[in-house]
């Protein structure tokens, strides 16, 4: 019996929790991102609203996808619009109404979920051009701006 719980010890022991640096996920994650502080003006709140519907059969044998998610190309397009350059304070909301998981009775039946979408953003217009050399940016960006 006491090797019982010397084998457990040893084994919790080395199937520990692990621990990563999630501090960035990606490679070179800030070289794509343009970080500037300017003065801009505020054009207006934009508001954009979607809807996914996704059907699933009996036995989640087919799935039936119609509308789509709210990204921030669709937040920059809506902005664009308004003639603004940029958009702050983006805030996405999602309700779901469905089953995320279905009961056992909707796996035989087959159902459906339903995401609604409510995007808000303030669309800015900057007072001055963007400096890039301004911006913290080192690579080579000086020959792109024309």
């Amino acid at each position: 019996m006491k090797k019982f719980f010397i084998i457990i010890a040893v084994l919790a022991i080395f199937a520990g929790c692990s621990t990563y640096d999630v501090t960035t996920n990606k490679v070179g994650w800030s070289n794509y991102a343009d970080i500037s502080v300017k003065d801009f003006t505020v054009l207006g709140i934009i508001t954009l609203e979607s809807q996914e519907v996704v059907t699933f059969s009996s036995f989640g044998l087919n799935e039936d996808y119609r509308g789509s998610r709210i990204v921030w190309s669709d937040l920059m397009a809506e902005a664009a619009r308004l003639g603004a350059d940029d958009i702050i304070n983006v805030r996405i909301e999602e309700t779901i109404q469905g089953a995320r998981r279905p009961r056992v009775i909707e796996f035989f039946t087959g159902y459906t979920a339903t995401w609604k979408y409510k995007a808000t953003a303030l669309a800015i217009k900057y007072t001055e051009a963007v400096d890039r050399e301004k911006t913290g940016r080192q690579d080579n960006l000086k020959g792109q701006d024309s």
